[in-house]
């Protein structure tokens, strides 16, 4: 839907005080970007799109729709696709775990790869008992063996697997001691398997992932659910793994509870794999993101379809921030998903769908076309926003916001993840005079309504707007030159050696972050990830150099009220005169129970 110029202008500064009343005397959220300032995530500040620009479909079966949608939507082809080793020897032998003979090519020279995700169904190349060493050796020639265009560049042993390890073995479903049993051979199966490639010097350009999560609440039954899953998977295979693979999906996945992740859970997820990884191997594995977004129930209809860009719009914002430390992130927006469109299913399409029938509810080989579902403005949203990032900040971590510039181009997105309306005191510096035109595209998703997109030219932006909620905007400035920035930001963080910390009443518990630059400092905060029951405090006493610092009452995100426990990253701002070379870090919880996940110290340092 496109609205015309005096309409979005009425909707950015008096339409939503219209709708929103009870909101006119909030205190508004300054969001401040620097044009001046270029921002770096540890070394990194050009975007690399193809980590985040990508759709849920393997690139090889791309059709001419396909082919046209990458070049329009400037979106890498690249994805997920489901085959690999173990389905190919199960249709030649007609079982798992029997292998043909392989073919084995001679020489060492590099295999060429190709840019997605190979994975499969457990079912296919799993079995209890499997001989992992003829697993291995079958992987490794199956690889050598295929075509060079099909060949991935990562490949993820199995989709979800942990959450079907009640399918392999005889004893009553979710069997405590079962499940450690199965999920502990499938480790060493990732580890042998990878292990085994990365030897093979022609398959050197293969990455292996694991374990391709499905459930990542790490904090229920209080964290033995890391300790059984994700902690478990590390402590056998995660040597040989190139990346650490999971999904994050607001909803039901296949497990779990029906909650949102987007905002302060997904923070203390990534948080809690990257703490384990640098105390383990002494640097961050790389996150890979193999699926993400919203889960909804019964079947296709098209509000249901645009639900998950509500949670994709909400969670790439926080992936945007770890670029240096992510191997990839996968919206999951499928192709047409024709499997999907049987009798059984009454003709509809699959709920994750980017294309539909033009013509839903008849058989395929009744379909007259494709075209897309609303889906697509996730990538009209952001198909033009590339570049070098540009120095943001936002006084509410519900405000998302990111900014990048290319040539005479400054892109400024923004995203609400409040359960209601939010006024934002807006503040552009450094480019003032040289804007020649501005183009907004504005994204809202409604749980129960088609969403609200439109995409036009304005004069100007006012310094006061509202943000609906569920709400994403780019706003587009042409300059009248590229932007020649004077100074630079660095951002990087300082992990704890201390992990998954027993909370216990008014204990003293003592982190010690050391090696910090305290010098040109512009900023500074502690990142705590706890996990605890509703009923007992978010806000502990909190000394840094033995000065109190306060701590916020607001997170990212919604409250998870809805959650058996609370398992959330909550952002401390700290002044930067406290911060030393060596930091020490005391926390008293006035109550006992649950734990502290992680602590971060994350602190931005100026280069000029």
């Amino acid at each position: 839907m496109y609205i015309s110029n005096e309409v979005v202008l009425k909707k950015l500064i008096v339409v939503f005080v219209c709708f929103f009343i009870d909101t006119l005397y909030a205190q508004p959220n300054l969001v401040t970007v620097d044009a001046t300032t270029q921002r770096f995530i540890g070394p990194v500040s050009e975007i690399d799109r193809s980590k985040f620009f990508v759709i849920h479909s393997a690139p090889f079966a791309s059709k001419p729709i396909h082919q046209s949608f990458y070049e329009e939507y400037n979106v890498t082809p690249s994805g997920r696709g489901f085959y690999g080793p173990g389905i190919d020897a199960k249709k030649q032998k007609g079982q798992v775990g029997v292998y043909p003979k392989a073919k084995v090519k001679k020489g060492n020279k590099t295999k060429t790869v190709r840019r997605f995700v190979a994975t499969e169904h457990p079912r296919n190349l799993y079995k209890e008992g499997i001989d992992i060493e003829a697993l291995s050796d079958w992987a490794v020639q199956y690889f050598k063996n295929m075509d060079d265009d099909k060949r991935p560049l990562w490949y993820e042993p199995m989709n979800e697997p942990f959450v079907h390890a009640k399918d392999f073995y005889d004893e009553k479903d979710w069997d405590p001691v079962a499940e450690v049993r199965v999920k502990t051979e499938m480790s060493k199966m990732y580890r042998a398997i990878a292990a085994k490639i990365h030897a093979e010097p022609s398959l050197k350009n293969i990455k292996v992932m694991g374990y391709g999560a499905a459930w990542p609440s790490f904090e229920l039954k209080d964290f033995n659910n890391w300790e059984t899953n994700m902690g478990l998977f590390l402590d056998i295979a995660g040597d040989e793994m190139d990346a650490i693979s999971y999904h994050l999906y607001d909803g039901v996945n296949q497990a779990g509870q029906n909650n949102k992740r987007q905002g302060s859970n997904n923070e203390a997820i990534m948080d809690m794999i990257e703490t384990y990884s640098v105390n383990r191997w002494g640097h961050v594995k790389p996150h890979a993101i193999t699926e993400y977004g919203g889960i909804v129930k019964n079947e296709f209809t098209l509000v249901r379809n645009m639900q998950s860009i509500r949670a994709q719009n909400g969670m790439i914002f926080g992936l945007m921030d770890r670029e240096d430390r992510l191997e990839i992130s996968i919206p999951f927006n499928t192709d047409e998903a024709k499997w999907h469109i049987t009798k059984k299913n009454k003709y509809l399409p699959y709920k994750a769908v980017l294309w539909r029938p033009e013509n839903m509810g008849v058989p395929k080989s009744e379909i007259s076309g494709w075209v897309y579902t609303n889906r697509i403005h996730f990538y009209d949203i952001w198909k033009d926003v590339k570049g070098k990032r540009v120095s943001v900040s936002t006084s509410n971590p519900d405000i998302q916001v990111q900014a990048f510039t290319q040539d005479k181009n400054l892109y400024v997105a923004l995203n609400n993840l409040a359960e209601e309306p939010q006024k934002i005191d807006f503040q552009l510096e450094g480019v003032e005079e040289s804007i020649q035109s501005i183009y907004v595209k504005s994204l809202t998703v409604f749980e129960d309504d088609l969403p609200r997109y439109y995409e036009t030219t304005v004069p100007s932006i006012p310094s006061e707007f509202f943000l609906d909620t569920a709400e994403t905007i780019v706003l587009a400035y042409t300059l009248k030159k590229s932007i020649d920035f004077s100074r630079k930001v660095i951002e990087t963080r300082h992990y704890s050696k201390e992990f998954l910390v027993p909370i216990e009443a008014h204990k003293k518990m003592a982190y010690i972050f050391d090696n910090v630059n305290p010098n040109k400092l512009v900023a500074a905060s502690l990142r705590m990830s706890i996990g605890r029951t509703h009923d007992l405090s978010k806000r502990p006493l909190i000394k840094i150099n033995d000065t109190t610092i306060a701590i916020p009452f607001n997170w990212k995100g919604y409250d998870q009220a809805n959650r058996k426990k609370f398992f959330g990253a909550i952002d401390i701002p700290i002044p930067t005169d406290l911060i030393k070379e060596k930091n020490n870090v005391h926390i008293r919880f006035p109550d006992s129970g649950g734990h502290l996940s992680t602590l971060i110290l994350d602190v931005k340092i100026l280069n000029e």
